[in-house]
């Protein structure tokens, strides 16, 4: 029915009144057609003319190098080949940069050879830390050179080149908390950390990655708690979220010492019940975040009324940035995050809402 699209061994394809900028049919000899998934980043070849954009590419060119953009629009905005893995496998990235670069050559009549020209990942600049429960990881497979899968709950046999199968305790702040204390001498040059399903929180996040070069050295990478909950609501986000010129969004929000909103029109009932829960544990708590963070034996030495906090523990870090406090420090936040709760409790939600202040400056 089908074949993946791998350069070692597809590289020769036909396509009739071959243009620039125009939507084109690509197939191979035995006319299979170039198509996409519906949602999965990966490419493959469909044997008959479905009709339909998963079929369509448009070859576009800057200087000497072609981008091949598909014209299906697709849910995380993956629509350019790329082949920066040493496996050789073509993915749909987001965006035109030295993943997703190629060279086209015109071999005879309709027949053009594909050359991938792009960068491969540097393993040793990036990394890419996803924590899974049991969710449904293939899109990291488009990054497989960089990701690092900390695997927690069901699927031990993940195809990943790293995987880690660690303890299920603590959430996603455990595993990044593990990651750093465990890594703290070879930490890459940038380090993005984010959930096993991402785009339940910003369907924007894979742009973050794609040009991760573009990303300041503290990058929030959060948009939304879910999108169809609301929360926030459309006119926070329309009026407060950042939209960059490569393509990402994302939100900061101000929040107090006791986790409650700056913006008097955003009113989230969860935060609500989380505070009164945290009360209920520490009865003379008079600041939620002083309180974890003194139990953290965490270094105050900035404001903590006046806090930003970005969605869902979404967000990369410069190798400087993990290194302004010691692997004590964030070992004393880990026994903080499970003191009462293996995984996390109303921690977790704390920790979740400190990130940013944890780590900018």
């Amino acid at each position: 029915m089908f074949e993946i699209f791998n350069t070692e061994k597809t590289t020769l394809f036909k396509i009739n009144n071959f243009e620039l900028n125009v939507p084109l049919n690509i197939k191979t000899y035995n006319q299979m057609f170039l198509s996409c998934c519906e949602i999965l980043n990966i490419v493959d070849f469909y044997n008959k003319d479905d009709g339909s954009d998963r079929q369509k590419w448009i070859i576009e060119k800057e200087d000497d190098d072609y981008y091949i953009r598909c014209v299906f629009k697709r849910f995380n905005f993956t629509q350019y080949l790329g082949c920066p893995n040493k496996n050789n496998q073509v993915y749909l990235y987001t965006s035109k940069n030295k993943h997703t670069k190629w060279s086209i050559k015109h071999i005879e009549l309709d027949v053009y050879k594909f050359i991938y020209t792009g960068e491969k990942f540097d393993n040793t600049k990036l990394s890419l830390v996803v924590a899974r429960y049991n969710e449904d990881i293939n899109w990291a497979l488009a990054y497989n050179d960089i990701a690092i899968v900390y695997n927690k709950g069901r699927n031990f046999n993940l195809p990943f080149t790293t995987v880690k199968n660690i303890e299920n305790i603590g959430r996603e702040g455990h595993t990044y908390l593990y990651h750093m204390i465990n890594n703290y001498e070879n930490l890459n040059e940038k380090t993005i950390f984010c959930q096993g399903d991402p785009f339940l929180h910003n369907e924007t996040i894979l742009f973050g990655i794609d040009n991760y070069e573009k990303t300041m050295d503290v990058q929030p990478l959060g948009l939304q708690y879910i999108k169809q909950y609301e929360i926030p609501p459309k006119h926070i986000l329309d009026n407060h979220k950042t939209k960059t010129d490569y393509g990402l969004e994302y939100l900061i929000c101000n929040i107090d010492e006791n986790l409650e909103y700056k913006n008097p029109n955003f009113i989230d009932m969860g935060i609500k019940n989380l505070i009164k829960k945290y009360n209920e544990k520490f009865p003379k708590c008079s600041s939620i975040v002083g309180n974890f963070l003194n139990r953290s034996n965490f270094p105050i030495v900035k404001p903590i009324d006046n806090i930003r906090f970005s969605f869902c523990a979404l967000f990369s870090l410069k190798k400087e940035k993990i290194r302004k406090y010691s692997p004590n420090t964030y070992q004393n936040i880990l026994k903080e995050l499970i003191s009462f709760h293996n995984q996390g409790g109303e921690n977790g939600y704390v920790l979740e809402r400190l990130w940013l202040y944890i780590f900018e400056d």
